[in-house]
């Protein structure tokens, strides 16, 4: 049977809604307020959905509904501050972290990550030539409303000055440029704006211990 374009248009978002129907559901206490974070995230190069829960409900009532919700299958880890529940789910891994914001409001950060498309990402090229000898900490990608965005955390031995080159540099060749002098610049922290034709992008540098630590954030507008 030869497919006419509408139907074959059909046929794939159909396909699409039953891809994302994949994904497990998790439970929010009653009464929350849920935010989505990002319509599409990955963090390091894995796809994930996030979201952010705010409850008038203790920590210690969030606690037990979530282990109700995850069953007895889970894993459990109280930290200072916050307590994390995890469980794998089939090609999924769930995260749960709760903690209280004030004694009136406890936040929980809900995110599901897809496993398989986790061990294709590990060797994955970063896509972003960085100084070299660096450590990426942290990658996150995020698509909302058509914005895209993306925050490198990387770590590194070099000093400010050698960084700033190495990353404006780098940003020069991906059309951005430097938006004004920076508003910060010294030989233990840097910050800069920069611009380019419907992007921004944020350089903070803070050197510490012989370590610098780099946070490059960039926006794409729709």
């Amino acid at each position: 049977m030869r497919l006419i374009p509408i139907q074959l248009a059909l046929l794939l978002a159909l396909g699409s809604a039953v891809a994302q129907a994949a994904w497990p559901e998790i439970a929010f206490p009653r009464g929350a307020r849920v935010e989505a974070i990002g319509d599409q995230v990955r963090l390091n190069g894995v796809p994930m959905q996030m979201h952010r829960v705010l409850s008038s409900q203790s920590p210690r009532e969030l606690i037990n509904f979530y282990r109700e919700a995850l069953g007895t299958r889970h894993a459990e880890q109280g930290l200072p501050g916050s307590h994390i529940l995890s469980q794998e789910l089939g090609d999924f891994f769930i995260t749960i972290n709760i903690r209280p914001l004030s004694a009136k409001v406890t936040e929980v950060l809900v995110s599901v990550s897809d496993r398989i498309e986790a061990k294709r990402a590990a060797n994955r090229p970063l896509g972003f030539g960085l100084p070299a000898n660096s450590t990426v900490m942290s990658d996150m990608e995020s698509v909302d409303a058509g914005k895209r965005s993306r925050q490198l955390v990387v770590g590194n031995r070099h000093g400010i000055d050698t960084n700033v080159q190495a990353l404006t540099q780098e940003l020069a060749s991906r059309g951005f440029e430097p938006d004004g002098a920076p508003s910060r610049h010294g030989q233990t922290e840097h910050v800069q704006l920069f611009k380019g034709e419907q992007r921004d992008a944020q350089l903070t540098l803070v050197r510490k211990g012989g370590e610098t630590q780099i946070v490059l954030t960039t926006i794409q507008y729709p």
